[in-house]
């Protein structure tokens, strides 16, 4: 004979700690409902003021433009610095193994490590922000270009 199944049982709750305040329940989002189709009979206003009410711009240019002489920042550049610090990276590294390989005592290996982490973190910050610089400037580029044009003329 078989023992009959265990009913199964609901999950209790958990009591909160003393030090802990209840975790507030979570509010139920309400959808707002379909619009209604538009009313065909209904007199339709414009929703967009006539061109002959608006005004034109005042041209306002909250920084320098850029000098001309500046050259254009894209990401073929950007990636260009990413190369150039890799291979300087690598390299970097490369002589550092080939001086670690050299190495007959525990504190010229120390020496070695030591002066290895200062060079690489020096060559990443100068690089880091190398690369930062082309990022700003590259979003800067299109705030430049529209603040430097002239309004139209009607």
């Amino acid at each position: 004979m078989s023992t009959p199944p265990k009913p199964a049982r609901k999950p209790r709750k958990r009591a909160p700690k003393p030090d802990q305040a209840p975790s507030p329940k979570p509010k139920r989002v309400r959808r707002p409902k379909a619009a209604q189709p538009p009313d065909p009979k209904a007199k339709v206003e414009p929703a967009v003021t006539p061109p002959a009410a608006v005004a034109a711009p005042a041209a306002v240019a909250m920084r320098p433009a850029a000098p001309a002489n500046t050259p254009s920042i894209d990401f073929q550049t950007i990636a260009t610095a990413y190369g150039d610090y890799t291979r300087k990276s690598f390299e970097l590294t490369r002589s550092f193994v080939e001086k670690l390989a050299g190495v007959r005592s525990l504190d010229q290996a120390i020496e070695i490590q030591t002066e290895f982490v200062k060079q690489a973190y020096e060559a990443y910050m100068t690089e880091a922000q190398k690369i930062c610089e082309f990022y700003s400037g590259l979003a800067r580029q299109p705030y430049e270009a529209a603040t430097t044009k002239e309004p139209a003329a009607r």
